[in-house]
């Protein structure tokens, strides 16, 4: 087992997320370097690392000290529970490791774990290793709805429920008579990509979501977000979309690409054009898009009403608290 420091796992994020993308149990987009670190760098930059490696296989884990609970060993990303800290087919071992080191004392210290496979093949090893030390809770699972489109925008649209489709071609109708337009940028370098944030930034200023105090545009989210898509633009899998009129900007939807999956991060639109649909309209322009660019899967994220109507669920996968046996 060989410890990685927060610089060595900066300069071993290639082969980390080489190593994600070839663990198909996981989730693809937010086990990846970009999300986890991001997060990491923007809400809990002070929490201890404790990330290991050996080959392929790596877990990613921090000891953030928790108000009323003391030291956690937890994930990186926390707060949606997508991220796997265990990557590769070695990991679980890689854990006992880790759990084992006397150094660090983490293996006497509650252990949440998040995003782990639902497969008998990755779920019964790890709990059996954890349940000897360990008193194991269940959390809730998580899932991503995600919409297939590999048979293109039509096959996708065809499988909507007939009152989605007659509103969307509606909505779709409405930002055309009103003059809108959409525009595609793809961002492959620091500047462009700060342009690009700042064009967002200004819409969310005006958008119900910061109006009622939930934008993106300020504290630690917004810094999330500025850390990720640099990284994703260098990598050339950063996609934002606007919407616009009369050169002026009214909506925006961002999202990175992972191999032949997009995951949507965020869209949202100004007040002013509310009555137009077109938050509805951004997701139908970048599927098309996404289809034309032969991506076959949008993952919109967690569960969420208006995101049944516009996939299926999808990936589903596990958290679990552990807690040191007295």
């Amino acid at each position: 087992m060989r410890r990685l420091s927060r610089a060595e796992f900066e300069s071993s994020s290639s082969d980390y997320d080489r190593a994600v993308a070839a663990d198909p149990e996981i989730d693809a987009f937010c086990s990846r370097s970009a999300w986890i670190l991001s997060f990491y760098d923007a809400f809990r930059p002070d929490a201890a690392l404790h990330v290991a490696r050996e080959g392929d296989a790596f877990v990613a884990l921090a000891a953030q000290n928790e108000p009323q609970i003391g030291v956690v060993l937890q994930p990186l990303e926390t707060m949606w529970g997508f991220a796997s800290p265990l990557v590769g087919a070695g990991s679980c071992d890689l854990l006992r490791e880790l759990l084992d080191d006397s150094a660090t004392r983490v293996g006497r210290v509650p252990l949440l774990l998040s995003g782990i496979p639902l497969t008998r093949t990755r779920l019964e090893p790890l709990l059996r290793m954890l349940a000897e030390r360990f008193a194991l809770r269940p959390l809730a699972e998580t899932v991503r709805f995600q919409a297939s489109l590999d048979a293109g925008f039509d096959a996708w649209l065809a499988r909507r429920k007939p009152g989605f489709r007659r509103n969307l071609r509606a909505a779709r109708r409405r930002t055309r008579e009103a003059g809108v337009r959409f525009e595609s940028a793809r961002p492959a370098d620091a500047a462009a990509t700060a342009a690009a944030y700042e064009r967002v930034l200004a819409i969310e200023r005006d958008t119900w979501k910061t109006r009622s105090g939930n934008g993106v545009d300020r504290g630690p989210m917004r810094d999330f977000y500025a850390r990720m898509l640099p990284r994703l633009a260098l990598r050339g899998e950063l996609r934002v979309l606007f919407a616009t009129r009369d050169s002026s900007d009214l909506g925006y939807l961002y999202g990175g690409v992972a191999g032949p999956l997009f995951r949507g991060l965020q869209f949202s639109f100004r007040e002013a054009a509310r009555e137009l649909g077109l938050g509805n309209v951004l997701q139908a322009e970048m599927l098309e898009r996404l289809c034309a660019e032969g991506i076959a899967v949008y993952d919109l994220g967690s569960q969420s009403e208006y995101k049944r109507r516009w996939a299926e669920p999808g990936l589903v996968t596990a958290g679990l608290l552990a807690r040191p046996r007295s």
